[in-house]
């Protein structure tokens, strides 16, 4: 059997390389390496065995896996260890997606263009690695990876307070991550597990006391919750969007905020269950706020990517209610709308990065009645709004409905919280677009133009899939139940 996840590591890393070196072709390598690796992940996908092929995996529960030893001492065994299941390989399909619409939408850039998207594949490469590693400290290292690119692209290619933000987000998730770190390593140690692997820490996190794996969980809780990012620790998020170049928001958005979400189901939900259940009123409590919070201060920002970035705390509180909801159905809605959220919210920060390159500012009081201007933005805007508000057809109805279903399930008329804010979303969303496409033209300068063609690519791009996953979200579904969703009751 072929090594499939080393060869799609070992195309990621060789292109990253050579995009560094490439000069100002630096575009074309990155393009013809974010094209190979979505072929790749297309095979991993199309070939997905599901269930009957977990027998047969050298990791049990994955359909595809290797392992190598690494480092091996007499009190610690770290292997190279990797594999995929249903929940993994729905957030690669995300992460190919992103990095060629990424890739494309910034085609014109020029400033130091070997290093920017240089930095765009070591960004996807390290959500990649996030998303296959099955060995604690080779996940941290994914994990901490990620975080160096995201930093010199808001500090390097950011707005004017782009070292600020750039430094906050770091202080941030760098601080969390230690957190997570020494909470991944307690585990291990206080449970006496045989080596790093995935399926060791499972085995020896279901031993401990529930007492134990609650104070496990807050501290994974902690560790994963920064990066989602649930409230009160957000704050990094909407300055780190608004400083951050167009190419950075959309990962920063569309990837970075699924490590939070996919760390959280994957080491802390399925390995600490019982702990999970004990600190259950804890996560609700921060999904209720973070739903609440992100959507209602979504209503009073002006900048079009303040915007976007406040209702994506809105949209990850949704998830991590999924999540904490606790059932087969909860976990599909959380993966499901991962995903949706990832597409939506990356379309939405390209229409407010192209708004600003033609308008020259993201204003939405500042502009208005654009669409026979930029006819193209305008049509861009409105599918990512629809898309965000949960309109049917489009990628984020079939996540948000089974999320609500799950909480209907679960919590019985507490579902109207989120249902509520939901009206809410679809406010601020058609006040924007009213505002700032519709009505008499106002406030619209001489040189402003429609997209170019790379900026139009690469949203188009993300609308396909949007109404590709609207319409059959079957493609994702099936892939995600085929995964065994342990830790959850019921199954």
């Amino acid at each position: 059997m072929l090594p499939l996840l080393s060869i799609v590591l070992a195309t990621l890393l060789a292109g990253t390389a050579a995009t560094f070196f490439a000069g100002t072709r630096a575009r074309w390598v990155a393009l013809a390496t974010s094209s190979v690796f979505a072929v790749e992940v297309a095979f991993l996908f199309l070939s997905f065995s599901g269930w009957p092929g977990y027998s047969s995996a050298l990791v049990p529960g994955f359909s595809e896996s290797e392992s190598y030893a690494w480092i091996h001492i007499s009190w610690m065994h770290v292997n190279f260890t990797v594999g995929v299941d249903g929940i993994s390989l729905v957030l690669i399909l995300l992460t190919a997606i992103l990095q060629i619409a990424t890739v494309v939408y910034s085609w014109n850039e020029t400033k130091r263009p070997a290093g920017y998207f240089g930095l765009v594949m070591l960004t996807c490469l390290g959500c990649f690695g996030v998303f296959v590693a099955l060995d604690i400290l080779f996940f941290f290292l994914f994990w901490e990876a990620v975080l160096v690119p995201m930093f010199f692209l808001i500090g390097y290619w950011g707005g004017p307070n782009r070292r600020y933000a750039a430094l906050k987000f770091f202080v941030y998730t760098h601080v969390a991550s230690i957190v997570m770190l020494v909470g991944l390593l307690a585990l291990v140690f206080y449970s006496g597990a045989s080596s790093f692997d995935y399926s060791a820490v499972y085995a020896a996190g279901h031993g401990l006391s529930t007492v134990v794996q609650a104070f496990l969980f807050l501290a994974l809780f902690f560790g994963f919750g920064v990066k989602f990012p649930i409230v009160p620790f957000h704050t990094w998020l909407p300055d780190a969007h608004v400083e951050a170049p167009t190419g950075g928001s959309v990962l920063l958005a569309g990837l970075l905020l699924k490590l939070g979400g996919y760390g959280l189901i994957r080491w802390a939900v399925f390995v600490l269950p019982a702990g999970f259940h004990v600190d259950l009123p804890v996560v609700f409590f921060v999904a209720f706020l973070s739903i609440v919070w992100g959507s209602v201060v979504s209503l009073a920002q002006r900048d079009l990517k303040r915007l976007v970035a406040f209702s994506s705390i809105n949209h990850m509180g949704i998830v991590l209610l999924a999540i904490a909801v606790g059932s087969s159905i909860g976990l599909v809605a959380a993966v499901l709308l991962m995903f949706a959220h990832g597409i939506v919210s990356a379309l939405l920060f390209m229409v407010s990065g192209s708004a600003h390159h033609a308008f020259g500012t993201r204003d939405i009081s500042a502009v208005g009645g654009a669409t026979p201007t930029t006819p193209a933005l305008s049509t861009f805007a409105m599918a990512g709004s629809l898309a965000s508000l949960g309109l049917p057809a489009l990628i984020g109805f079939p996540a948000e409905f089974s999320a609500l279903l799950a909480t209907w399930d679960r919590l019985g008329y507490w579902v109207f919280i989120p249902l509520g804010i939901l009206v809410v979303t679809a406010a601020f969303y058609l006040w924007m677009m009213q505002r700032m496409f519709f009505g008499p033209p106002r406030g619209i300068p001489s040189e402003a133009h429609d997209v170019p063609w790379f900026e139009g690519a690469g949203m188009g791009i993300l609308v396909v899939f949007t109404v590709l996953f609207g319409v059959l979200p079957s493609l994702l579904v099936n892939v995600i139940v085929a995964s065994p969703i342990k830790g959850f009751p019921g199954t």
